[in-house]
Parts: C-alpha cells; sequence; structure tokens
C-alpha cells in the first residue's frame, strides 16, 4: 500500500509539476493529502508534527514532505508492531486510541480520496490526469 502511495503521490506530482499553472484547488489539495500523512506519522511516532492539516505548500516543499513521508513510513513500516495501539490527540485536542494497521489503512484510503479529486481538478483545468490506479502500479513493478 505505502509503495503504491508513494508511486501516486510522484505521478501527481509530475501533472501538477507539468502544467502551466497548477489549479490552487488541486494543490491545496494535493498539500492537505501529504500534510495529513506528515500528521498521522507523527503521531504514531508519539512526536509533534510540524506542518498543519490544511497548511498550504508549494510544489518543492510537496515533493520534500512526499519523500520525508515517505521514508519515515518504510521506516515505520520495518520495525513496527502493526497491532500496537496508538494514543493519540485529533487536531481538536480531542484523545483518541486506534490500532497501528487501521490508522496505515486510513492513511493510504485517504490519499486515493483526494488524488481523484485532483485529477478531476486537473482535468477541469485544461490539463490531462494520470491515473494512480493500483493495479497500473503492479504493471509498472512487472
Amino acid at each position: 500500500m505505502f509503495a503504491h502511495m508513494d508511486w501516486a503521490n510522484g505521478r501527481i506530482l509530475e501533472v501538477l509539476r507539468a502544467m502551466p499553472e497548477p489549479p490552487p484547488q488541486a494543490l491545496d489539495l494535493f498539500a492537505h493529502m501529504l500534510t495529513a500523512e506528515h500528521v498521522w506519522l507523527r503521531r504514531v511516532q508519539g512526536t509533534p508534527a510540524t506542518y498543519a492539516v490544511w497548511q498550504p505548500l508549494g510544489l518543492d516543499e510537496c515533493e520534500r514532505l512526499a519523500r520525508a513521508n515517505h521514508q519515515g513510513y518504510q521506516t515505520l513500516l520495518a520495525s513496527d508492531d502493526r497491532a500496537r495501539i496508538v494514543d493519540y490527540h485529533m487536531s481538536n485536542g480531542t484523545a483518541q486510541s486506534t490500532m497501528l494497521a487501521d490508522i496505515l489503512v486510513h492513511v493510504s484510503h485517504h490519499g486515493m480520496y483526494h488524488r481523484g479529486q485532483v485529477s478531476l481538478l486537473v482535468r477541469a483545468s485544461g490539463g490531462t490526469p494520470v491515473s494512480t490506479d493500483y493495479i497500473l502500479f503492479v504493471r509498472e513493478l512487472h
């Protein structure tokens, strides 16, 4: 799931970079997707987030954050117990406890949802969206 997420984020970044002027709402959604990945990673790690969930970012900062998220999740996936319960606070301060496996599924699905929105905005702005379907990722592997 997370290799696909990294691949799909890279494809969205390429599409937005290829546009003379990416739709602002598409960039905001892409930044949100990446900052949410960051916030969840930091919750799991038990460290404060350095980005807010809806923090606007430029494409260069999106690229850096996508790379950092990928590295962080790779380290997490290589070493952590997915049955572990993670205690954290939501953005509104509410305390929560969730199994790590469920957080990981949420993070990967959250990105799928927003990549679809970004693709719709790219098409509506005259750009050519790119497919980020999992099956295309698998085909590229082989």
